[in-house]
C-alpha cells in the first residue's frame, strides 16, 4: 500500500489552499457584481412607486379640475348642501376650503378654511390654478361668481407617499419646480426651501444631492441616482443613499414637481453580504470535506449564484412586471382596445387604434368615443345607458370613414367593474373590412346568377314576338314604295324592333353566354386592337388617351372577343363620363400576387358613393334614360368571373373612376411587349 508522503501532502495543502484563495476571490467578485445589479433592481423598483406616486398625485389633480369643469357644465347655481357634500368629498384630496366668490372677490359662501387674504387674478372665462409657497388655489368662473378650492399640498401628497416603502427604512419626499419641500418625513423641513435646508447643516457634504435636485428633478426629468448623507432616520454619520425620482406634471399648468423615494445602500449591501457569507461557510466546509470534489463545488456556487441573481431579480420586477404586463397584452392585440370613462370619453388605447384612425394618441387622449367612432350623439348615450342598466356587452357594426376610404367594425362595449360597481367601459373593435367584400361578393355573385335565370326566361319569351316582327316589317318594307311616309314609319319600327332585339341578345349573353373559344391572349395586343378601333371616336371628344403596358406581360386563358367586348365597354363608359373632353389612361401589370391587373382611369364625373355597390347590377346605370340599358358592366362583370378573374371599380364623385381587372396568367408563357407611352 502506497502512503502519501510529506511532499504529496504539501501540493494537496497547497492545491486546496489555491482552491480556497481562488473561490474567496470569485466569491467577492460575484458579490460585488450581485450587489450592483441588486442595488439597480431595487432602484428600479423605487422608480416604479415613484412613477406610481406621481400618477396618484396628477389623478387628484384632474379629479378637482373635473370636479369644477362638472359644476361648470350644469349651467346651475350649486346649493349650499351640494357644495357641502362636493367638500367633503375634496376634503380627502386635500381641499381645506371652498368658497363662492362674486366679481369683486368678496365671500358668498364659505366651507373649511380660508389661508390667503388676498387672491391672484381670477381669470373670468377659464379654469385657474395658482400656487404660492404653501398653498394652491383652483377658481373656475360659474357665471357672473367664482367657485374656489383651496388646497393643502402637503394633504394632497401626503397619502400617496408616505406609504411608500421599499425597504426597512426607506422614505420619499416632493419637491416643487422652486426646490421647496411640499412633503418630507421631518415635518420641519416642510415649507423650506431644500438647498436651504440642507446649507444650514453642511452644504458641503450635499453636494451630490444639491447637484442631482438642481440638474435633474428642478428639470423635471426622471432617473436614479447615489449621494452621501449626514443622517438617516435618526441614525448619524455620512451614509450613501440611493434614490429615484420622476417628475408630477400639475395639469393646466406648467408647474412641475417631483417625488424622490430613497433608502440606505447599507440595507441592500447587508442582505448581500448576508447571503454570501452564509454561502461562504458551507463552501468552506464542503471543500475541506471533500477536497478532490473542488471543481464540482464550483459549478454548484456558480448555478447557487445564478439562481440568488434569479430570486433577487425576480422579486424586485414583480412591481414592474405587473404594471407592464396590462399594456403589453394590450399593445400585442391587433383588434382596436379602447376604455371609456362614464360619459364616453377615451380613457386609455393601444397602439392599434392610433394607428387605425391614423392619428397621434395624444389627439386620441380624451376624445369623446362617438366622434372617433362617427356615431349620432345619441347613438353613443343609448348604448351607454343600456350597459348601465342592463350590465351587458352590446355590439354593432358600423361603417368609419378615414381619409376618404370606408372601413367596416365591428365594435363590441363591456362594463368594467370596480368592486360592485361600473367605473369604466372597455370597448374592443375590430376591422372586419375584408370579410365584408368578402360577402359583398357573394351575394353579387348569387343575386347574378338569379338575375340571369330570370333574364334567360324573359329574353326567350320576348324573342320570339320580336322575330315575327321584324320578319313581317321586313316584308312590308319591300312592299311599299320608298317615297311614302309609310316606308319611313315603317323602317322606324324595324329601328326600334332591332334595338329590343340588341336587348334582348344582351340579355341572353348575360344569362348563358355562347360557346366561347378557349385560347392563350395576349392582353396587350388585344387593347391595343381595340384602341385602334376607337382612337378616332376618343380624338373627335376630345379625350387624350394614354397607354402603359408592361413588358413581359404573361398571356392569360380566355376568349379573345369577349375580352375585347369589355375593354370597349369600360372605353366607351369612360368616354360616356367625359363629355367635355380629359384623360383615359389604361395599364397593364403584374400586382404582388402575380396576377395581370389591368387598370382604366378615367378624369370624368365619378360614380357617387351610395351608387358603387351598384354598379355591376343588371339594368342599373347613371346615364340619363335612353343613353343606356344598364347590362354593359353587368355582362362584364359575368365574362371577367367567368375566367376566375376579379372586376372592381374605385372613384369619388367628381374625381374621376378607375375600372381595375385581375386575370390569372398562364405559367410560364410570356409576351414580349415594350411599354407604350402616349
Amino acid at each position: 500500500m502506497n502512503y502519501p508522503t510529506k511532499k504529496t501532502f504539501l501540493t494537496t495543502t497547497l492545491f486546496v489552499i489555491f482552491i480556497l484563495v481562488v473561490i474567496f476571490i470569485l466569491g467577492i467578485h460575484s458579490s460585488q457584481e450581485l450587489k450592483k445589479v441588486v442595488i439597480q433592481q431595487f432602484n428600479h423598483q423605487q422608480l416604479i412607486l415613484a412613477r406610481q406616486a406621481s400618477q396618484e398625485i396628477e389623478s387628484n389633480f384632474n379629479a378637482l379640475i373635473e370636479e369644477l369643469l362638472i359644476l361648470k357644465d350644469s349651467q346651475r347655481e350649486p346649493s349650499p348642501d351640494l357644495l357641502q357634500v362636493i367638500f367633503q368629498w375634496a376634503h380627502r384630496f386635500g381641499v381645506r376650503g371652498l368658497f363662492v366668490l362674486n366679481q369683486d372677490k368678496k365671500i358668498i359662501y364659505k366651507i373649511g378654511e380660508l389661508a390667503l387674504t388676498k387672491l391672484a387674478p381670477l381669470d373670468p372665462n377659464n379654469l385657474a390654478i395658482h400656487f404660492c409657497k404653501s398653498w394652491i388655489y383652483i377658481s373656475e368662473p360659474l357665471g357672473k361668481e367664482f367657485i374656489v378650492f383651496f388646497i393643502d399640498p402637503c394633504l394632497l401628497v401626503q397619502k400617496h407617499v408616505s406609504k411608500i416603502h421599499s425597504g426597512g427604512t426607506s422614505y420619499a419626499w416632493v419637491i416643487d419646480e422652486n426646490g421647496y419641500f411640499i412633503y418630507h418625513p421631518i415635518q420641519n423641513f416642510i415649507g423650506q426651501n431644500a438647498f436651504k435646508a440642507r446649507q444650514e447643516k453642511a452644504s458641503y457634504y450635499f453636494k451630490e444631492i444639491n447637484e442631482i435636485q438642481r440638474q435633474e428633478l428642478l428639470q423635471g426629468k426622471e432617473g436614479t441616482g447615489e449621494y452621501i448623507s449626514l443622517g438617516h432616520r435618526g441614525v448619524k454619520g455620512h451614509i450613501k443613499k440611493i434614490m429615484a425620482y420622476t417628475p408630477v406634471h400639475i395639469p393646466h399648468t406648467q408647474h412641475i414637481w417631483s417625488v424622490a423615494v430613497c433608502a440606505p445602500e447599507k440595507e441592500v449591501s447587508e442582505v448581500v453580504h448576508y447571503l454570501y457569507l452564509k454561502q461562504f461557510i458551507i463552501q468552506g466546509s464542503l471543500i475541506f470535506t471533500l477536497i478532490w470534489l473542488g471543481i464540482l463545488l464550483l459549478a454548484m456556487e456558480k448555478r447557487f449564484r445564478t439562481a440568488l441573481e434569479e430570486e433577487v431579480a425576480r422579486k424586485t420586477d414583480f412591481l414592474r412586471k405587473s404594471e407592464e404586463k396590462y399594456r403589453l397584452l394590450i399593445e400585442s392585440a391587433d383588434d382596436l382596445i379602447l376604455t371609456l370613462d362614464m360619459f364616453g370619453n377615451i380613457i386609455s388605447f393601444n397602439q392599434a387604434t392610433a394607428s387605425f384612425f391614423k392619428k397621434n394618441p395624444t389627439v386620441l387622449q380624451g376624445q369623446p368615443f362617438n366622434v372617433i367612432m362617427q356615431w349620432p350623439t345619441n347613438t353613443i348615450i343609448d348604448c351607454l345607458n343600456h350597459l348601465y342598466i342592463t350590465k351587458q356587452s352590446i355590439v354593432k357594426e358600423h361603417i368609419v370613414k378615414i381619409k376618404g376610404r370606408l372601413h367596416w367594425l365591428n365594435t363590441k362595449l363591456m362594463p368594467l367593474y370596480f368592486g360592485e360597481e361600473i367605473k369604466e367601459i372597455l370597448c374592443i373593435a375590430r376591422d372586419i373590412t375584408k370579410e365584408k367584400l368578402v360577402q359583398e361578393q357573394l351575394n353579387n355573385a348569387e343575386k347574378m346568377a338569379s338575375l340571369g335565370t330570370l333574364a334567360a326566361g324573359v329574353a326567350h319569351e320576348i324573342n320570339n314576338p320580336l322575330g315575327i316582327i321584324i320578319g313581317f316589317g321586313e316584308l312590308l318594307l319591300e312592299n311599299t314604295p320608298k317615297e311614302t311616309q309609310a316606308y319611313q314609319d315603317i323602317k322606324l319600327i324595324l329601328k326600334h324592333a332591332l334595338h329590343c332585339k340588341s336587348i334582348v341578345q344582351n340579355l341572353l349573353n348575360f344569362a348563358r353566354p355562347s360557346e366561347e373559344l378557349s385560347e392563350a391572349i395576349d392582353i396587350n395586343e388585344a387593347i391595343k386592337e381595340v384602341i385602334n378601333v376607337v382612337r378616332h371616336t376618343l380624338e373627335i371628344n376630345n379625350i387624350q388617351i394614354k397607354t402603359k403596358l408592361a413588358k413581359f406581360l404573361p398571356l392569360a386563358r380566355g376568349d379573345k372577343k369577349q375580352l375585347q367586348q369589355v375593354f370597349l365597354n369600360l372605353i366607351i363608359n369612360a368616354m360616356d363620363a367625359m363629355p367635355d373632353g380629359g384623360e383615359l389612361s389604361i395599364t397593364t401589370r403584374l400586382n404582388k400576387h402575380q396576377a395581370i391587373e389591368i387598370l382604366f382611369k378615367d378624369t370624368g364625373c365619378g360614380i357617387k358613393e351610395e351608387d358603387l355597390g351598384k354598379i355591376f347590377d343588371p339594368f342599373f346605370t347613371t346615364k340619363p334614360e335612353g343613353k343606356s340599358t344598364g347590362l354593359g358592366l353587368s355582362i362584364s362583370y359575368s365574362i371577367i368571373n367567368k375566367y376566375n378573374g376579379r372586376i372592381r371599380c374605385e372613384s369619388e364623385e367628381n374625381r374621376g373612376a378607375t375600372f381595375i381587372i385581375d386575370l390569372p396568367p398562364i405559367g410560364g408563357h410570356y409576351a414580349r411587349q415594350n411599354i407604350s407611352r402616349r
